[in-house]
């Protein structure tokens, strides 16, 4: 039984997608403006500030968002009126690589 779950455990690892991935952030404002924040994570798990802010945003609370704790850059959550998420496999440019 202990090499039927190591192999379960095995096929599962090879199966999980490698390779850096793009979460994009899209936040519209009540104004008409918009927001995209980008992050290159190792994994296809949802950035821990992605997640705060769609809670802060459920909850409707008046708070200011900023990736990075950037004081100079970032949202306050109440304006905005949607956002949109979502996370991609980072893939290498062939083009870029055929030049050099």
């Amino acid at each position: 039984m202990a090499k039927e779950n190591k192999t379960a455990v095995q096929r599962q690892a090879q199966q999980a997608p490698k390779g850096p991935f793009v979460h994009q952030l899209r936040l519209f404002l009540v104004g008409g403006q918009q927001y995209t924040l980008n992050e290159v994570t190792a994994g296809p798990e949802m950035p821990v500030n992605v997640t705060a802010f769609i809670n802060a945003w459920r909850e409707k609370k008046d708070v200011w968002h900023s990736p990075n704790n950037d004081p100079r850059f970032g949202v306050r959550v109440r304006d905005v009126s949607l956002y949109e998420y979502r996370v991609a496999q980072a893939a290498a440019q062939k083009e870029a690589a055929a030049q050099q």
